[in-house]
């Protein structure tokens, strides 16, 4: 046990005061002979026992009342292996707050109508202007998967400090506790000052530990335990308030769409809640305004897709939203809408390459192709243009979104760098085998010039019997997701009785370059994609034609080249919807070379760059794209526009609390280095608990009560007997 005033310990002189007045009480007397008292001597001597032991119970009573009393006012504290803190120590203190987009959450239908941040901001201008002192100092980080020091120097300006953390709002960044010890414990490892404490504002979201559970994790949790005290104060919602809805960034079956070709737009919308929610209303927004809605039902804990298939009426870029209509369905509106954008064009530029064409349309690889892109002639969304016979001289491929090569053999030097050099800038290249296939010279010609996605196998040819077919369910492809749902498309019903085995080749420099788009039914790839610089090569494992397989006389012959062809339409920009900290990267007209680029972020700030001329042509990079929303691109001085879409990361929308005291412990800290404040509220008295142990002064005055009613009781009783 310690005390808090010591100095009042000298008060406990004053037991001498009742020990003086007994024994001035009991001073010797004169003794006067007298006859008559002899007869009571004998009486005295037995009560005389008596009275000295009720005086001493007295006195006791009396010097236990001034004990006790006097350390009342010394205010004793317990601790439990704590280091306590004297009244005049210089503390350098690093206030952690959870800035992640769940902070924002609001209690519906409670009293208390502040987010959790606005509760964790307060309780932290709290700390820094009733409990940290003249002398002591501070810095504050921002909580999230990439925490940011707000003040990482050490300031002794707390006012200034805590207004400054007034103004603070949350972010759209998840939350991971371990990103943030790690930069607590630079902070901490970096201060001379002999007393350190982390004061961690957050609300507890489970989530949030998940990168602590590694033994890595453990030492730093341990060593910052180590470094400093650590009070950690919930700022969440209750457990049983935390119900949250949100959407999930969309997903474009083809970023690239036409007028005449409607956008097939899907969001999945989560449920992380106990309770179900019924008949949602999902909007969807085009440039501001309406365009389209739906309604999802959402079981615990669950998800459902909202589908829409908006038609756009011309060319451009579109940026748009899709949003749960009621605002008030949960506590948490951040997560309720997602932003995307979408491009479109009036088509889509293919030259078609029949290297060995044919009069009789039953065996040409190029017939069906065209068909299927130009019915009857009639261009639409896909405008081709067709080439026979071996070679591409003469022809520009920048004028192109796509190449198809049908029936491929091998490459000559001048189409071999043509065809690299346009791949490279952005070019899409989809290669079809034919009958006149050599598999060993189309493996050396394509795999030299750095175009192969897969080496072709001896070719199969299989019976009716052993006849295979494309199997939905290895599609993992963005390109292809329209068919894995075989009620709407089924693309397995086409058999295929000849095709080349193929086997994914490495990319040493980039090992996710490759990918298997599709897989027959006996588990052999179907489609074979590989990234080449800013562009892409499909490689198909049998033809184009209907001599190999019956793909070409079925119905989803014809969305299944639109899919491959929009996907490979799109050029140097493999996307627009992207996620939090993914560049902008966009290909750019030769015209548009070293021009100032503007981008405008969600919060309106600009930011002026400049465009890059090189070997891939001219092309534009952004990566501050930490904000989640909509970004505007505009090149001065010309009509180039567009727009790309960044959304939050919906992990961080599962709102689960954790119990911090268990967590702290799996990740490692030791115990008694952490305590714990259940709400803002308690933040005085865990930081009073924290730093001088758990007071117990307010036993030692209960106590007087019933000590001085014993000692008038037993006074009263004496004097009267006595």
């Amino acid at each position: 046990m310690a005390f808090l005033n010591p100095a009042l310990l000298g008060l406990l002189a004053l037991m001498g005061v009742p020990l003086l007045i007994h024994l001035i009480r009991s001073r010797k007397l004169k003794v006067v002979q007298w006859a008559a008292m002899e007869f009571l001597r004998q009486s005295q001597k037995k009560q005389k026992r008596r009275l000295r032991i009720e005086e001493l119970i007295l006195l006791s009573l009396r010097l236990i009342i001034v004990a006790v009393a006097v350390l009342a006012f010394c205010r004793p504290v317990l601790r439990a292996g704590i280091p306590l803190l004297s009244q005049n120590a210089r503390v350098y203190a690093i206030v952690v707050i959870d800035s992640s987009y769940s902070m924002g959450h609001i209690a519906p239908n409670s009293s208390d109508t502040r987010s959790s941040f606005d509760r964790s901001v307060r309780a932290a201008n709290q700390l820094l202007t009733r409990v940290l002192k003249d002398g002591d100092s501070v810095s504050v980080i921002l909580s999230s998967d990439k925490p940011v020091p707000l003040i990482g120097v050490p300031s002794y300006d707390l006012k200034t400090a805590g207004r400054k953390i007034l103004t603070l709002k949350p972010g759209d960044r998840p939350t991971d506790n371990l990103a943030t010890a790690q930069q607590a414990l630079r902070l901490a490892k970096g201060s001379r000052s002999t007393i350190k404490e982390v004061y961690w504002f957050t609300d507890d979201q489970a989530n949030a530990w998940d990168s602590s559970k590694t033994d890595a994790a453990h030492a730093v949790w341990k060593e910052l335990g180590q470094q400093a005290r650590i009070t950690w104060v919930s700022t969440g919602s209750p457990a049983a308030e935390r119900d949250n809805i949100a959407i999930e960034t969309p997903t474009l079956s083809r970023e690239l769409v036409t007028p005449r070709l409607p956008a097939r737009i899907e969001a999945r919308i989560f449920n992380y809640g106990v309770h179900p929610k019924d008949d949602v209303l999902v909007n969807l927004t085009l440039d501001g305004k309406a365009a389209g809605s739906t309604r999802v039902a959402l079981p615990p804990g669950g998800s459902a897709t909202a589908r829409f298939l908006p038609l756009l009426p011309h060319a451009g870029t579109y940026t748009g939203t899709i949003s749960i209509a009621d605002s008030n369905i949960d506590g948490l509106v951040k997560d309720n809408s997602a932003p995307f954008a979408i491009r479109c064009r009036n088509s889509i530029k293919v030259l078609l390459h029949d290297v060995l064409p044919t009069s009789d349309p039953s065996k040409s690889e190029s017939f069906y192709l065209l068909n299927a892109m130009a019915p009857g002639g009639t261009e639409e969304s896909l405008a081709p243009t067709l080439r026979e016979g071996p070679g591409l001289g003469g022809i520009s491929l920048r004028d192109f979104d796509s190449v198809v090569v049908t029936g491929f053999t091998s490459l000559n030097t001048a189409d071999r760098s043509v065809l690299t050099e346009y791949v490279k800038s952005g070019g899409g290249l989809l290669l079809f085998p034919g009958p006149d296939t050599d598999a060993s010279r189309a493996n050396e010609d394509f795999r030299s010039a750095g175009l192969l996605p897969a080496l072709l196998g001896q070719r199969k040819t299989l019976t009716d019997e052993q006849s295979v077919s494309i199997n939905p369910g290895s599609i993992q492809h963005q390109a292809l997701t329209l068919f894995k749902d075989t009620s709407a498309i089924d693309i397995s019903s086409a058999r295929f009785n000849t095709y080349y085995p193929l086997e994914p080749v490495s990319d040493d420099a980039d090992v996710s370059a490759v990918k298997v788009m599709a897989r027959f039914s006996n588990g052999d790839p179907a489609l074979v994609e590989r990234k080449v610089g800013l562009g892409h090569v499909i490689l198909a494992a049998s033809s184009a034609g209907a001599v190999w397989n019956q793909m070409a006389l079925k119905p989803s012959y014809v969305p299944f080249v639109y899919q491959l062809l929009s996907y490979l339409g799109q050029g140097a920009v493999a996307h627009r919807n992207l996620k939090q900290d993914e560049p902008l990267f966009l290909a750019l007209p030769l015209t548009d070379a070293n021009r100032t680029v503007r981008v405008t972020d969600p919060d309106g700030k600009q930011a002026n760059l400049t465009s890059v001329l090189d070997a891939r042509g001219v092309t534009f990079s952004y990566d501050a794209t930490s904000k989640a929303g909509i970004y505007q691109v505009a090149v001065a001085g010309s009509t180039t526009k567009d727009a790309f879409a960044v959304a939050l990361n919906t992990a961080e929308s599962n709102l689960a609390p954790s119990d911090p005291a268990q967590s702290s412990n799996l990740a490692g800290i030791t115990p008694g280095r952490m305590t714990i404040a259940k709400s803002p509220d308690h933040l005085m008295e865990t930081v009073n608990r924290s730093r001088y142990g758990v007071e117990i002064w307010r036993t030692f005055i209960w106590a007087l009560f019933p000590l001085m009613l014993i000692e008038s009781l037993l006074a009263q009783l004496f004097g009267r007997r006595g």
